[in-house]
């Protein structure tokens, strides 16, 4: 029994998750070495590349083979969703009609802190969960059954509605200065349910899978994790999922690379640097509501520049044949990198509102219940104001930043050992990707570090 994979997947379990929250903006300027950090980092992804070139075809399938675990029965998601369902109602009541404050309201604080993005990591560690939590399949399932919809989604439309709608969610919530209010997450929270709920009542489950964008961005990401259960449960090295994916469409390739472009512009939008690009004096920030059209053209041009790069860089050595089906795969090679991007960037937010969370779940509508028994409860932003906790939440930051990028390192190998049959071949084929990987550990590890005033 290949007992690497099983090592390796229970190493990465057994590591605690990071959640995050979206509502907060880093406004802290880290008064430490950060120099000798990024040369680190980047070291380390060069070391990585070394390895995985040392490494020949059969090690690296090796690496990236699941073991079996046991048997598994097909799972009942009906009655998850339809709680997921009541509860996503309650939560639209307690928007409109709770707290005004976003940091005392539920829909808000569950939309940014709970479930963009601490579900999404929990998805990215233990599986799709959204599979069974999603608020339409089980509410579908019982209007409509297994009766075939009036419609089909056509084959050619792929996944650009999902890219389109994922693209429209990340523009409002990055450029919007009230994209926490819990009345404006209520109103365009039930009319995306809505939305969602006629589109599958028309071209069935294949809207959700190919349409809905949280389902398309939850199924890509838990590919990552090292569970995976079918007809039998398996654990792996994260990301043996990608491996054994079919070749994707590239309408999810361009997906997948969003997903990273959007990411990266997130924390770049909220730099000195950039707010110089702008004519804007960091310390005198007019507010967002003053640069919604540049935030959203930055974050278009990121994107554009970001697929153009990688482009280039999977061109340069891949015979034109293959190019399409290379470029698709290995662009889910950077989800692990997305992935911890997300970690990196909203761990300080994190951890305050998630504190905020924990208060409004014991009172939920400010009326001072206190239904978790939690006393006096205060909210605390000392771990702020010392150098070792600050030190301790940027390594755990910067770690993960090159941890995602060793992954997506061995991933690409892999990847590449599937159309080139020898180690050389492999390793040519990599040189342009290897050093767009040492460049964004570098970029990645610098927005942590560098100054933010927006």
């Amino acid at each position: 029994m290949n007992r690497l994979p099983l090592f390796i997947a229970a190493t990465f379990v057994i590591l605690p998750i990071t959640a995050l929250a979206h509502a907060g903006s880093q406004g802290l300027i880290l008064l430490l070495p950060t120099g000798i950090y990024i040369t680190a980092g980047g070291i380390t992804v060069l070391v990585t590349i070394i390895l995985a070139a040392a490494l020949n075809h059969r090690q690296l399938n090796r690496l990236f083979t699941p073991c079996e675990i046991a048997s598994a029965k097909k799972p009942r998601t009906t009655l998850p969703s339809l709680a997921s369902t009541a509860i996503f109602a309650a939560l639209i009541w307690i928007g409109l009609f709770g707290p005004t404050d976003p940091l005392k309201n539920l829909m808000s604080l569950t939309t940014w802190t709970l479930l963009w993005i601490l579900f999404v990591i929990l998805c990215a560690k233990f599986g799709n969960l959204w599979a069974w939590f999603n608020p339409w399949s089980g509410l579908y399932q019982i209007l409509m059954g297994s009766a075939d919809p009036p419609a089909k989604l056509p084959a050619k439309t792929g996944y650009w509605s999902a890219l389109i709608l994922l693209f429209a969610f990340n523009a409002y919530g990055i450029s919007n200065p009230a994209a926490a209010d819990p009345i404006q997450l209520a109103i365009l929270g039930s009319l995306y349910w809505i939305f969602t709920f006629l589109m599958m009542v028309v071209f069935g489950p294949a809207w959700l899978e190919r349409g809905e964008f949280l389902t398309v961005f939850l199924s890509l990401l838990s590919k990552v994790s090292p569970f995976t259960r079918q007809d039998t449960y398996k654990i792996g090295v994260p990301g043996w999922r990608i491996v054994a994916s079919t070749t994707p469409p590239l309408s999810l390739a361009i997906f997948a690379l969003t997903l990273l472009g959007t990411g990266t512009f997130d924390g770049f939008n909220e730099t000195f640097f950039w707010l110089a690009q702008l004519g804007i004096n960091p310390l005198e920030f007019p507010g967002r509501s003053a640069i919604i059209t540049q935030t959203v053209t930055g974050l278009l041009g990121a994107n554009i520049l970001l697929i153009a790069l990688f482009y280039i860089c999977i061109r340069a050595t891949t015979p034109r044949e293959i190019m399409p089906e290379v470029f698709a795969r290995q662009a889910l090679t950077l989800l692990p990198i997305a992935l911890v991007y997300h970690v990196a960037h909203f761990l300080p937010s994190f951890l305050v509102d998630i504190q905020y969370t924990i208060k409004a779940l014991s009172d939920p509508l400010n009326s001072g219940a206190d239904i978790l028994g939690l006393g006096q409860f205060y909210v605390t932003t000392g771990f702020f104001n010392t150098l070792a906790t600050q030190r301790l939440i940027f390594l755990t930051q910067a770690g993960a930043i090159v941890i995602g990028h060793a992954l997506a390192i061995l991933l690409s190998h892999r990847i590449a050992a599937d159309y080139f049959p020898t180690r050389r071949g492999v390793l040519i084929s990599q040189i342009p990707l290897s050093v767009f990987m040492i460049a964004y550990t570098i970029l990645g590890l610098w927005l942590l570090a560098t100054p933010k005033g927006a």
